[in-house]
């Protein structure tokens, strides 16, 4: 696209520029159309919204006026006086008097019977039962309350009131506006009955008229889908639009607001708000609705002054184009020709000059060029016939010096590769990575190697250093990591770095510690070879003791020598900004020899903690322990000093984590099982494969070396995940009073599932196992039908069977209480397994017995228990039978084996 571009002409160029600025002017006067449409859409919703509320305080303003009404009627002392004497007719006559005052249409006086003893709307109507919810008055007026609501009434309710009403051609319910109070005796101590005061809305405009003289809109009130009062603001000339029945059943449905916006012409902005009664149901419906006149006439304002803008600055455009166009482009069309007729020799050319502008200005420097071009011209053709000479002999002499060159090239590479093969390859390839890198530095040092030396003598203790050296070797290779150098004793190398055509290991801060591991075993086994050594040649070792100075004899002790190894592991952070962070891959060296290895303070730091560690252990740097610290106990070591990278922290790897150790302690389960875990879980857990990989994963580097990798421990402790919910489930199951064959099937089906769950989450290998692929897994003495059941049984989530239910039991609580992510700093539990409990209580998915066994198991023991206090003499025991029975009994059992296993 550029190419074109630059071949395209400028008029072209120009129209272009043109199009691409008149383009964003029609998109922009588009979207400002249809955003000022939308709001002034929005501002007339957020009108007629604003009105309904105001509408709505109105409306509840009225209840409050009847409510009043109601408890100024009861507190009148002609109502006590007249029902004590028994003359509700006459006090129903003197009531329709005041109502009509107060524009009321029913006053009703009920009694603690729900009998009606005063009508004002029909006096002569007595002893009859009361037609209203008989619960609202129970509940409030005669417990002293007045309340007030709106209530529907019907036809034949009406009727039966004895209410002379006008239904004309609507024959709709009535909506009514009640008030409900209390009445009491003439001592106002106790309440005698209920007083009730209602106002029809049908076919009266005083309320509908109040809020549509304060707000200007037409104002309405519907019972349920019927229209029974509506009031239109003087001077509107927008007409009533009657809502769509459906709307009106849709707000009655969802007993909520709803608006409805037609701006255009002969339409209407309405909104409206469900009437409810006292049980908050929808009875009637409150509408406001405005004219869109003024937010049209608004819109088609908007749109002209956008259609105007919008035509000024195409009509400002068009003339701007067709300046630059006369101005330029023509003056540059005419140049163009000159410069082609330049091209083709003619250079008596001259242009005419149009302007004393650039324009102007370039063209007679144009005619100038000219002129000195047909003098160059003329000198040129002198020269010309000069050069052709020279140019012959040189040439010559360029092709002889070519040849000398590519011989010497030739010479120089054969020499290289015959001094060196791998330098031209290492440099050639370019595979190395090289800068700054994220890596792990292994360091390995031989403990006392010099005292060894001198009294082993170098062919005893050669013959243990190309041992050590040959097992490094292989746990490199096994655990993918780059040797780098030797250095003396010291072993250098490198993890997370490529080599050859093998990738890096993502997780080779894990690697290094897990070959420390072996290596550290390999020289434990090495040291015993050493001390036979040394039982064997005891002799001439001494007489070598003996020949050594006598300062030399008294810092050596034969019985002090060990082989041991020291090992000090850091990792880099490229993206930190300390130098004692990074490490850095570079190439050093000349022509024949040339070395690459890494540099940096990352890397003086993995030589510091090798030096200042302790014989026998590995030690880590800051960034290696952040990584691993989930998967392998680490102790703080005193702080190493830095020359120029400051003070730094040393931890040493004393072990790896337990499944116990993420578990909340002083549980049942916690002291039932620290110390004893089953063996055949133990067992299966080493040789179940999922797939192709072993829970355990071995990996084969020859046909004669294979390595245990704890790969699926790096990965956030899957080895604990697995193991520790196979045994919640076979804990469960135990305490459920489960047989062995059923335990046994589930240890199985457990580790099973969840090793093929976990390993396989990114695909659906789950969804496609084969039962043969199970069944090859299931050792003698499992029942291989009843694993294979369970394991299926959990898989299709079917959970017909105890043993699988409480195996998804177990993995859903594990899933929810413990955090096993290896780069995150928690360990302990997520929530407690009391509040994980009570949420699947409430979920209802587990038997209420699983859950009962899980909380007996997992809920913490109260350790604050104070011993009971004894005044029993004990007797000193007489032998040490007797003692170690003593011990036993007055110890618990783990403390019974805590201290069998110091002992």
């Amino acid at each position: 696209m550029s190419g074109k571009m630059k071949k395209m002409k400028l008029g072209a160029k120009l129209n272009i520029s043109f199009a691409l600025l008149f383009v964003p002017l029609i998109i922009a006067m588009v979207f400002s159309i249809v955003y000022y449409s939308h709001k002034i859409t929005d501002e007339a919703i957020n009108t007629i919204s604003s009105d309904l509320k105001i509408a709505d305080i109105i409306y509840q303003n009225a209840l409050l006026e009847i409510k009043n009404l109601a408890n100024a009627y009861a507190q009148k002392k002609t109502i006590t006086v007249l029902l004590g004497l028994n003359m509700g007719e006459k006090l129903g006559d003197d009531l329709a008097k005041t109502t009509q005052t107060d524009n009321l249409d029913m006053v009703t006086v009920v009694d603690t019977e729900f009998q009606v003893v005063v009508r004002s709307h029909a006096p002569a109507k007595l002893n009859d039962k009361i037609i209203l919810n008989k619960k609202i008055i129970a509940d409030y007026a005669f417990y002293g309350k007045t309340i007030s609501s709106t209530e529907v009434l019907s036809r034949q309710e009406v009727e039966q009131e004895g209410l002379e009403y006008y239904w004309g051609s609507n024959n709709s319910n009535v909506l009514v506006i009640v008030g409900i109070g209390p009445v009491y005796d003439r001592q106002r101590t106790h309440i005698v009955g209920a007083i009730i005061v209602r106002r029809i809305l049908n076919h009266k405009t005083k309320l509908v008229e109040k809020i549509t003289d304060l707000l200007n809109v037409h104002t309405a009130i519907f019972e349920h889908a019927n229209l029974v009062a509506t009031c239109a603001p003087n001077g509107l000339s927008n007409k009533f639009v009657k809502p769509e029945t459906n709307i009106l059943k849709q707000v009655m449905q969802t007993n909520a607001s709803l608006y409805q916006a037609n701006i255009s012409e002969g339409g209407a902005i309405s909104k409206y708000m469900p009437i409810t009664n006292y049980d908050h149901d929808p009875v009637g419906i409150l509408m406001v609705q405005s004219g869109v006149q003024t937010y049209i006439h608004t819109r088609n304002i908007a749109v002209i002054t956008l259609l105007m803008i919008f035509l000024t600055a195409f009509i400002l455009s068009f003339t701007i184009k067709t300046i630059i166009e006369r101005s330029i482009v023509k003056p540059v069309r005419i140049l163009k020709k000159g410069t082609e007729l330049i091209g083709e020799g003619n250079y008596q050319y001259k242009l005419e000059v149009f302007s004393g502008d650039e324009i102007g200005e370039l063209t007679v420097a144009f005619n100038k060029m000219i002129h000195d071009l047909n003098q160059y011209d003329q000198q040129l053709k002198n020269y010309n016939q000069q050069l052709e000479t020279k140019v012959t002999e040189r040439t010559s002499e360029l092709q002889i010096a070519n040849k000398q060159l590519i011989s010497s090239n030739t010479a120089l590479e054969d020499t290289l590769e015959t001094l060196n093969p791998g330098v031209s390859r290492l440099i050639g390839s370019n595979q190395q990575q090289l800068g700054l890198v994220y890596a792990t530095e292994l360091v390995v040092d031989i403990c006392n190697y010099t005292k060894l030396n001198m009294i082993l003598g170098e062919t005893i203790m050669g013959e243990f250093m190309k041992k050590f050296f040959r097992e490094s070797h292989k746990l490199l290779a096994a655990f993918r990591g780059m040797f780098d150098k030797t250095v003396g004793d010291q072993i250098v190398a490198i993890f997370g770095i490529s080599k050859d055509q093998i990738p890096a290991a993502p997780a080779h801060a894990f690697d290094a510690i897990e070959c420390a591991r072996k290596i550290v075993a390999a020289a434990a086994d090495i040291n015993t070879l050493l001390q036979v050594a040394i039982q064997d040649n005891y002799t001439a070792i001494m007489e070598r003791h003996n020949s050594l100075s006598k300062e030399d004899r008294k810092n050596i002790l034969i019985q002090d020598l060990r082989f041991q190894c020291r090992i000090g592991i850091n990792t880099s952070n490229p993206t930190s900004d300390r130098e004692i962070d990074r490490m850095r891959m570079v190439m050093m060296g000349a022509e024949t020899c040339v070395d690459y290895t890494a540099q940096g303070g990352s890397v003086i730091y993995a030589f510091r903690l090798e030096s200042s560690g302790i014989p026998g252990q590995i030690h880590v740097g800051e960034n290696t322990k952040r990584l691993v610290e989930q998967v392998h106990c680490l102790e703080e070591l005193p702080s190493i000093a830095l020359k120029g990278l400051g003070i730094q922290p040393g931890y040493r790897v004393s072990g790896k984590v337990s499944i116990f150790d993420n578990i909340f302690p002083q549980t049942l389960f916690y002291k039932q099982y620290y110390n004893n875990i089953p063996e055949l879980l133990l067992e299966l857990i080493q040789t179940i494969k999922v797939g192709r990989v072993q829970i355990r994963e071995v990996r084969k580097i020859n046909q004669y070396l294979d390595v245990d990798l704890h790969y699926l421990e790096h990965l956030a402790g899957f080895y604990n995940l697995t193991l520790a919910r196979a045994l919640f489930s076979y804990a469960v199951a135990n305490a459920m009073g489960a047989d062995q064959e059923s335990l046994d099937a589930m240890l199985f089906a457990s580790l099973w599932y969840n090793g093929l769950l976990l390993r396989n989450a990114s695909n659906n290998y789950i969804e496609s196992f084969e039962v043969i692929t199970i069944e090859k897994q299931i050792p003698d003495g499992i029942n291989k039908e009843l694993s294979i059941q369970i394991t299926e049984d959990i898989r299709t989530l079917g959970s017909n069977l105890q043993e699988a239910r409480i195996i998804a039991l177990c993995n859903q609580f594990d899933h929810m209480v413990f955090d096993r992510t290896y780069l995150k700093e928690r360990t302990q539990e997520i929530i407690s397994s009391k509040e994980v409990l009570s949420l699947m209580r409430i979920e209802d998915k587990f038997d209420s017995g699983l859950l009962s066994t899980l909380h007996d198991l997992m809920i913490a023991l109260n350790t604050e228990e104070k011993p009971k206090q004894s005044c029993k003499i004990l007797n000193m025991p007489k032998n040490a039978e007797e003692f170690a029975g003593v011990i036993k009994d007055r110890l618990s059992s783990e403390e019974y084996q805590r201290l069998r296993s110091i002992l």
